[in-house]
């Protein structure tokens, strides 16, 4: 089990850029399942929209303080964000690619413990993607071209490690 590399797009480790961890949940279609992603990590810069489903992120409050800062994309972008105002800081990014520079440059100036900025997105993909996998793809193609000093995954294990009971560590 613990070799196991685990699922494409399902909270996968993508890089440590500068000290940053990069997770892609885009798998994360709706609130329930990004909620699996967000109860794993404490400085939780993420990325979030797409096209909404019912509901919304309104059942995902109780993770809120874990969120140092949302970045919200697609047709949910401004949905979110009166869900979040007041709770959550955010920035309407609009598009993936943009959401990961905004968020890295946010988590180094905070310069946090462990920061990780994370796609999971609670919305369906097909406003700006055909698939969850084009969308988590272009997620990792953002992260391969940010600048800084990049590591594999296996090159920093620490910075991904999170309890499958849902505790940071």
């Amino acid at each position: 089990l613990q070799s196991f590399p685990g699922l494409v797009h399902r909270q996968e480790p993508v890089e440590v850029v500068d000290g940053v961890a990069f997770i892609n949940d885009s798998k994360a279609t709706n609130a329930a399942a990004a909620a699996k992603a967000l109860v794993c990590y404490d400085t939780i810069y993420w990325i979030a929209g797409g096209r909404p489903k019912e509901g919304g992120i309104t059942g995902l409050a109780e993770y809120f303080p874990r969120i140092k800062h949302a970045y919200l994309v697609g047709e949910a972008a401004l949905g979110f964000g009166q869900t979040l105002d007041g709770k959550v800081p955010f920035t309407i990014s609009g598009e993936v690619k943009k959401a990961v520079g905004q968020a890295f440059a946010q988590a180094k100036k905070d310069k946090a413990e462990k920061p990780v900025v994370l796609l999971s997105p609670a919305c369906a993909s097909f406003d700006q993607f055909a698939s969850f996998e084009d969308r988590g793809d272009a997620f990792k193609d953002a992260v391969e071209a940010l600048p800084g000093k990049h590591l594999d995954p296996t090159e920093a294990p620490d910075a991904f490690r999170a309890d499958i009971a849902g505790e940071a560590v």
